[in-house]
């Protein structure tokens, strides 16, 4: 890689001014008689997208849009080597496990340096860590095993575990763990007596192939390259990031060449027809992402394990498949995506693939209703237009047993992100994995702790039990099997229900290298290594 302009020379006998104008960047051509000039084409690259970020300061973001801005801005001690599930250095460029798995060393890099021109030491990556897991952010209890960052020296950190963790580097990959330069952040003494404007910031300072310099909430990213950046540069000198409001509008953008690249999120029908159009390019990404229902435990009706029960029966996910998202997906029948270790089919097992409406009518006459007293329940969805068709299509469902009325409701989504571990007591939502490891689509869900978060307010001992034991199992074997139980209870106890498991696309001009787009196994999407084909 490296920052390289495509040159031409030009001899013309008039002076010409011309610019071509491509909804993509520009060229200026100028010649005076009789002379040769360099033509230079700025290597800008826009991307095209639906997706929005709340924040992105890494001890708070934990949405799609915002982890994928911090991913290409700055870096974590360590990472995913592109195109894979296997971790590399970043920062550090050599780590060493200790006492059991009970003190992780990190040997870091001495040539990295933070946008701001600082270097960046020991002292910056205790800062960091420490900061992401006491602020109370939405990912903080990502690092709640963490229990001291040690400075050996100005390169040398060691990290001590409250206990023995499994995946605790992987965890260290996500971007809860992004270095970010001490003075640059916030980090009051007491968190939780000051408000969130107080503890975060959007002003991102990392140590990234990209630098930050323009956010418009809802509308634009821009990143330019960073000179000083440690590793490889990027292909792209500057990215911008437009933010389209729906799939229809993203598709025009593409037609029209106003942007090079769009990735999340053409619907099924705009994928269709993009497949279509000799002019365009795309590639399809397995994906390990999932829709799913939450159900709260702790309301009314849903606090009776029968009616859950009775809705898992009733759901049909492969009408949700072909009718909704025309087979784009894969029903899915657990929250351990097809593809990962452990992955137990449990819902299949348990309630069977379509809707079973004599079993979900037993289930609900057993606790208490009927035709003339049935269910009455409300079925929530962030505003997006594939969840609204699909809660509309499980409202129908559900309402096919004859023993039920199901009132579906629509919410934006910052007011519904408030509301769903609140007073939503029923809702569909989706998931992407903050790290390649089985545990990120149980721990978060399941997890007394971290169950209110999604709105289940699920709690039960045995499970925390089971999801804390299966940390701490080496043994790949022994693992799964206990993996396998925690997703046995899962389906006996039904505060989730999976629905799919969504393929990733993304479709480009044909100026783009098709090799240089990609995603792999762990969902990142990397601007910095996409280039357009004269890009030398």
């Amino acid at each position: 890689m490296g920052k390289t302009m495509e040159k031409k020379k030009l001899t013309i006998g008039l002076v010409v001014l011309l610019v071509i104008v491509a909804g993509v960047g520009y060229t200026v051509f100028y010649e005076t008689p009789d002379e040769e000039t360099e033509v230079v084409e700025e290597q800008h690259l826009v991307v095209g997208t639906t997706d929005t970020a709340r924040t992105l300061d890494p001890a708070d973001s934990y949405d799609t849009f915002g982890s994928r801005i911090l991913k290409n801005t700055g870096n974590t001690l360590i990472g995913y080597e592109p195109g894979t599930d296997n971790l590399e250095g970043m920062i550090a460029e050599d780590w060493e496990i200790k006492e059991d798995g009970e003190i992780y060393n990190f040997e870091l890099r001495d040539d990295v340096t933070f946008q701001n021109g600082e270097e960046v030491t020991a002292e910056d990556v205790k800062f960091s860590i420490e900061r992401s897991r006491d602020l109370g952010g939405i990912p903080s209890s990502l690092l709640e095993n963490v229990d001291e960052v040690e400075i050996v020296d100005d390169h040398e950190i060691n990290i001590h575990l409250k206990e023995p963790s499994i995946t605790f580097l992987p965890v260290m990959a996500y971007t809860v763990a992004t270095v970010v330069p001490e003075g640059e952040y916030p980090y009051p003494e007491n968190p939780e007596e000051v408000d969130d404007d107080e503890k975060f910031t959007d002003d991102v300072m990392s140590t990234g192939p990209y630098e930050l310099v323009e956010w418009e909430p809802e509308e634009r990213v821009v990143l330019e390259e960073n000179e000083d950046y440690w590793g490889e540069q990027p292909h792209a000198e500057e990215v911008e990031v437009v933010v389209y409001d729906s799939s229809e509008e993203l598709k025009q953008a593409l037609e029209d060449d106003e942007v090079d690249l769009v990735y999340r999120e053409l619907d099924p029908m705009e994928r269709e027809q993009v497949r279509e159009i000799e002019e365009i390019d795309y590639k399809d990404f397995e994906s390990l992402s999932i829709d799913f229902l939450v159900l709260d435990v702790t309301q009314e009706p849903l606090d009776d394990e029968r009616v859950r029960q009775a809705i898992a029966y009733a759901v049909d996910r492969d009408e949700i498949n072909q009718e909704i998202y025309r087979g784009e997906q894969t029903p899915v029948h657990s929250l351990v995506p097809e593809g990962m270790m452990a992955h137990k089919p449990v819902f299949e097992e348990q309630y069977g693939t379509g809707n079973n409406v004599e079993e979900a009518r037993d289930l609900l006459e057993e606790a208490g209703y009927s035709e003339e007293n049935p269910l009455e329940i409300e079925l929530w969805t962030p505003e997006q237009d594939l969840r609204i068709e699909t809660v509309e299509t499980i409202k129908e469902q559900i309402e096919n047993t004859d023993m039920a009325e199901v009132e579906t409701g629509v919410e934006e989504w910052d007011e519904f992100q408030e509301r769903m571990g609140a007073d939503i007591a029923f809702h569909i939502i989706g998931w992407e994995p903050d790290f390649y490891d089985p545990d990120n689509f149980l721990t978060p869900f399941l997890e007394t702790d971290s169950a209110a978060f999604l709105g289940s307010h699920y709690s039960e001992e045995e499970m925390d039990q089971m999801l804390d034991e299966q940390l701490q199992i080496i043994d790949y074997e022994e693992r799964t099997e206990k993996l396998e139980e925690i997703q046995d209870k899962l389906a006996e106890d039904v505060p989730y229900i999976p629905l799919t498991q969504s393929e990733q696309f993304s479709a480009f001009q044909p100026s783009i290298d098709e090799d240089s787009v990609e995603l792999g196994p762990v969902q990142i999407f990397r601007y910095y290594t996409i280039r357009k084909d004269h890009w030398e």
